[in-house]
């Protein structure tokens, strides 16, 4: 893939604003409808503390989402309210993302592996577990450590082997220094705003919606939090043995995926290898989509319906 089409994949449908971006602490009670209004929580795990949105009724089983990498919570705000009819949904902010605290140059798989399990281990029941790119890479490590607290998985166009994991990352050096360049010279979020409508302005898909939220993603973002991917691979993904990790699982697990063509970092031999060794997995294709799936109006629909029929199964 060139890098026009990783970088149209990786931004041109991220058409979320972060409506909830100034939450704050404690419940709002709505008196129009009587309901409970969601609110951004803080979990203190060892390390670092996590930011995270409390949506639903406590009553119902827990689903906990991560998001991509350089992203925040928010990229699931399209999502939150139809499964928050019938799950507690805890959507997290990784560490060094949203408001998230920051553990400098401590951004491994393993690293936010561990601020997760301990985020899933207190919760009073077995989670459903929802991870985009990297976000999905974290869940399948974290049903691996503790899959007793784990009930289901769905997981967001992953790459499933390591030889294909560093090919995206080797594609993407130019990308993510472009970003980081970027955010160190701007001296507000809206300046950030300007230089990345200037530095994508040949790109048609990136949208002004996108640009503010990637611009406030990123003005967020520990300048570190690609050291470990950009400057030791080997490291960053140390412990991420897919193979290894399914054959512990035995929930159900649900692989979605957009198209080849229009960019998905899952392969079709990934897909066929899943389908072929692993019964307890599925994988569903999302038509006309690429890598940002749910991000792009076009899967926004068809991806909320593959997790309800999904999960109406758990």
């Amino acid at each position: 893939m060139d890098r026009r089409a990783f970088i149209e994949r990786t931004a041109g449908g991220l058409l979320l604003a972060p409506l909830f971006a100034g939450a704050t602490e404690g419940v709002t009670s709505n008196p129009i409808q009587g309901l409970t209004m969601p609110h951004e929580k803080t979990f203190d795990a060892k390390a670092v503390k996590l930011n995270y949105l409390d949506y639903g009724s406590a009553a119902d089983r827990p689903l906990v989402m991560l998001h991509g990498g350089a992203w925040r919570w928010q990229e699931f705000l399209s999502l939150i309210p139809g499964l928050g009819q019938r799950w507690h949904v805890h959507a997290l902010d990784l560490r060094g993302n949203g408001r998230s605290g920051w553990v400098p140059k401590a951004y491994r798989l393993r690293d936010f592996a561990q601020d997760n399990a301990e985020f899933v281990s207190r919760l009073n029941a077995p989670a459903v577990l929802v991870g985009h790119s990297i976000g999905g890479v974290i869940a399948l490590m974290v049903a691996a450590r503790h899959p007793e607290k784990v009930s289901a998985l769905i997981i967001e166009d992953v790459p499933v082997g390591l030889d294909n994991y560093r090919k995206i990352v080797d594609s993407s050096r130019d990308m993510f220094r472009l970003w980081l360049g970027l955010k160190k010279s701007a001296r507000s979020e809206q300046q950030l705003s300007l230089a990345l409508a200037d530095a994508y302005k040949d790109y048609p898909g990136v949208t002004s919606p996108w640009m503010l939220f990637f611009a406030g993603c990123l003005w967020q973002l520990d300048p570190s939090f690609f050291d470990p991917l950009l400057n030791d691979f080997d490291g960053f993904a140390e412990g991420y043995d897919c193979p290894a990790i399914l054959a512990k699982i035995r929930c159900p697990v649900l692989f979605l995926r957009g198209e080849s063509k229009l960019g998905t970092v899952m392969t079709d031999d990934e897909i066929a290898w899943l389908q072929r060794d692993f019964r307890n997995v599925q994988c569903t294709q999302i038509e006309g989509v690429g890598h940002l799936l749910h991000l792009q109006e076009q899967g926004q629909t068809p991806v909320l319906a593959a997790m309800r029929a999904f999960l109406e199964r758990v």
